[in-house]
């Protein structure tokens, strides 16, 4: 745990899986941590990132923009950011705010590696 997020990150199929395993996301500095995590994966040279947020219940909208942020480190490295397990309230979040137009959303872990493998 770091800067108040706990995140578990692991490797599968060449895509790295990484849990946010907090209930509640609400601190702009749980949300730059996790965007400078993200952004150091792209740097690393990691080319694909599965953001699994299955735990998580309440979102505040400064992720998004860590999202976003994490979203063009991707691009700029030709490196994909795909979500899954978002909960109706968070999915309802990534679609007014457009989210789910930049990103992949899947519904589990299996849909996305089924997907994310293929392509």
């Amino acid at each position: 745990m770091s800067d108040g997020i706990t995140l578990i990150e692991e490797v599968r199929q060449d895509v790295t899986l990484l849990h946010v395993m907090d209930a509640r996301l609400l601190d702009p500095l749980q949300a730059e941590t996790l965007s400078r995590h993200l952004c150091g994966l792209f740097d690393s040279g990691v080319l694909c990132v599965l953001v699994d947020l299955g735990s998580v219940q309440s979102l505040s909208s400064v992720f998004f923009r860590s999202f976003i942020v994490a979203g063009k480190k991707a691009a700029a490295a030709r490196a994909k950011l795909a979500f899954c397990n978002l909960s109706p309230v968070i999915r309802e979040g990534f679609a007014l705010t457009g989210l789910t137009d930049l990103f992949p959303v899947f519904k589990n872990e299996n849909e996305a590696f089924s997907k994310l493998a293929r392509s």
